[in-house]
C-alpha cells in the first residue's frame, strides 16, 4: 500500500516531515500505519510517541509574511541579577555615605554599612525605605527614621 503525496508515494516505514502531536516541534515521523492510500498514524523521531497523522497545512500569504518578520527584540528586564562589582566600581569613595537610619539616602549612590561593608542604592523604596545591593545580598533598609 502507498500513497502519493505531493508527487512523492510514501508506504509503512517510510520518514515524511510533519508537525507532532505531543512535542509541537516539526521535525521527521515514521509512518506507522495506513488505511488503502491514506496516512493514519506516525511515531515521531524526537520524541518517539506515535500518534495520529496530521498533513502540514499550507501557510498563507499572511502566516508566510509573519513568519518572515524580525521578532522584535525583547526589553531588557530588571529581573535580571545586578552585578555589585560593576555597579560598586562606578562609586567613588567620596560618595560613599555611612550608614545610620535617620539619615535620608535619596541622592545618595552608595552607602558604607557597619555590618555589610559597602553597598550600592538600586531603587528608594519610599520616603523610609532603600533597596541597598551588598556583596552578599540585597537589602532593604530604613532612612528618615525619626
Amino acid at each position: 500500500m502507498a500513497v502519493q503525496e505531493k508527487e512523492k508515494t510514501y508506504a509503512i516505514g517510510d520518514e515524511i516531515f510533519t508537525t507532532c502531536g505531543k512535542c509541537k516541534s516539526e521535525m521527521y515521523h515514521v509512518i506507522t500505519a495506513m488505511t488503502e492510500d491514506v496516512i493514519k498514524k506516525v511515531m515521531c523521531k524526537g520524541c518517539n510517541s506515535t500518534h495520529v497523522y496530521r498533513p502540514a497545512k499550507e501557510k498563507t500569504a499572511a502566516a508566510k509574511k509573519k513568519a518572515t518578520t524580525a521578532a522584535k527584540p525583547k526589553r531588557a528586564t530588571r529581573s535580571r541579577k545586578l552585578d555589585w562589582n560593576a555597579l560598586s566600581a562606578e562609586i567613588e569613595d567620596d560618595e560613599l555615605k555611612e550608614y545610620s537610619m535617620t539619615e535620608d539616602f535619596s541622592a545618595a549612590r552608595g552607602i558604607k554599612h557597619q555590618t555589610f561593608g559597602v553597598g550600592v542604592i538600586t531603587k528608594v523604596l519610599s520616603d523610609t525605605q532603600i533597596e541597598v545591593l551588598f556583596q552578599d545580598s540585597k537589602r532593604v533598609l530604613v532612612q528618615n527614621y525619626l
